[in-house]
């Protein structure tokens, strides 16, 4: 298991400000959503109506591939004085068949991280990581008609989906989503 000590202003910082960004800063604010707000010259990250310092961690690209190689890492961010972590989500886990979707994991993930007073933030593995497609179903990485891969300069197909392909897209969307 590897942990990784984050500093605020790292991806950790990057995720949740893409985060609220989706979720919209303006709505934020009235709402328990987490969200940036400006103060001064100030902006702080505000949970539960508080400014909110992360003092995070960020799990192994496997960790999280399961409640049972989670088990013994739960108390081991506690020990760290954590309050957030940065878990990796993965495509092939949750839609290992096409349009049939688990999210048993991820509620494990999340209910887990409540039970330890941490905060989440999603780090999806869907199409890409590190630029490979490792983390794609099966069903994606085997039909290289539909989800066509990435050409090197040799011709030859690579272990990367295109970006370029619609069907890719809407497929990692619909999952992500």
């Amino acid at each position: 298991m590897m942990i990784r000590a984050l500093c605020v202003t790292s991806f950790l910082g990057f995720a949740l400000l893409c985060s609220f960004t989706a979720f919209g800063i303006s709505a934020a604010a009235q709402t328990s959503i987490p969200h940036l707000r400006k103060t001064g010259t100030a902006t702080q990250l505000i949970v539960g109506y508080k400014p909110f310092l992360i003092r995070g961690g960020e799990l192994g690209n496997s960790t999280a591939s399961s409640s049972e190689s989670m088990a013994p890492v739960w108390e081991k961010l506690v020990r760290l004085n954590l309050n957030t972590v940065l878990v990796p989500i993965y495509w092939e886990l949750i839609e290992p068949v096409e349009g049939k979707f688990d999210f048993a994991l991820v509620d494990s993930l999340i209910l887990e991280a409540r039970k330890h007073d941490l905060k989440v933030v999603p780090l999806w593995f869907g199409s890409w990581k590190n630029s490979m497609s490792s983390y794609a179903p099966d069903w994606v990485k085997t039909n290289q008609t539909r989800f066509p891969r990435s050409v090197g300069r040799d011709g030859r197909g690579m272990e990367i989906l295109s970006p370029f392909s619609e069907e890719n897209l809407k497929a990692d969307a619909d999952a992500f989503r």
